[in-house]
């Protein structure tokens, strides 16, 4: 096994955020191996909201969040804060992906 394979799997997943009136399906990708020593000692050294977009530009490699021209809008640091996406949906986002870990990690258990 070449770690170069293990590092770059992905996962696509859909994340249904809610609001108070709608619901909104965002579908993703993200790295499955993307915690690594290196990740977990930078993501020390940041703080607040800076802490929760590193994680998520690390983790997520794409998804399907359009601006209002319907392009879509890239995984960087730079076009999350130029856009304004709510923090509420990075950490919903973070959350699934969380969630679909634990998932991951309880089937490779049984099989």
């Amino acid at each position: 096994m070449r770690l170069s394979d293990l590092a770059s799997e992905t996962k696509k997943l859909a994340v249904v955020y809610k609001t108070t009136a709608n619901e909104f399906t965002v579908n993703l990708e993200y790295r499955t191996q993307a915690v690594t020593l290196g990740f977990l000692k930078e993501l020390s050294e940041q703080i607040g909201i800076e802490r929760v977009v590193y994680q998520f530009v690390k983790i997520v490699t794409k998804w399907d969040l359009t601006d209002d021209n319907d392009k879509v809008i890239p995984v960087t640091e730079e076009s999350i804060k130029a856009h304004e996406i709510p923090i509420y949906l990075l950490n919903s986002i973070l959350e699934a992906i969380g969630q679909d870990r634990l998932v991951l990690s309880d089937e490779s258990k049984n099989g």
